[in-house]
C-alpha cells in the first residue's frame, strides 16, 4: 500500500495541477524545498516573486499506540518555513508573512509569490 503527500496548485499556469509524494516512513521526516531553482521538489519557475528557495514543506510521521486492529497507527504532521525569502510565505487570509516554522493541516492554502497552493488531506492507495 502506498502513501502520498500531495500539494495542488490552485492558481498560475498549473492551477488545478497535483503534485504527489511519497509519504515518510514512520520515524522520519521528509521536507519539500519550494522555489524557483531548478531541483526543489515543488518548482514554481514562472512566479517571478518567488525565491530561488523560497520555503520548506515539511511532514513528520510520528508513531502512536497501538491497537488490536491497527498494528502500525502513526500520525503525519505537517509544517511551513519561509527561508528567508523577499516575498514572504502567506497562510490562508493571515497578512503578514510566516515568521520561523509554523504547524499546518491538511487542507490549508498557503501563498508562495502569486501561486497559490493547497495542502492536501493525505491519501493511502
Amino acid at each position: 500500500m502506498s502513501r502520498e503527500i500531495s500539494i495542488t496548485f490552485m492558481s498560475g499556469p498549473l492551477d488545478g495541477k497535483t503534485q504527489r509524494f511519497d509519504q515518510p516512513k514512520i520515524g522520519d521526516e521528509c521536507v519539500l524545498r519550494i522555489g524557483r531553482r531548478e531541483g526543489c521538489e515543488i518548482h514554481l519557475p514562472f512566479d517571478n516573486q518567488v525565491s530561488r528557495i523560497h520555503a520548506h514543506l515539511g511532514c513528520k510521521s510520528t508513531p502512536v499506540t497501538a491497537s488490536d486492529s491497527v498494528t502500525e497507527p502513526y500520525v503525519l504532521y505537517f509544517w511551513l518555513e519561509d527561508m528567508s525569502s523577499r516575498n514572504g510565505t502567506f497562510i490562508e487570509r493571515d497578512r503578514k508573512p510566516l515568521y520561523g516554522r509554523v504547524s499546518v493541516r491538511p487542507g490549508t492554502l498557503f501563498r508562495i509569490g502569486r501561486t497559490w497552493l493547497r495542502l492536501d488531506v493525505p491519501m493511502s492507495v
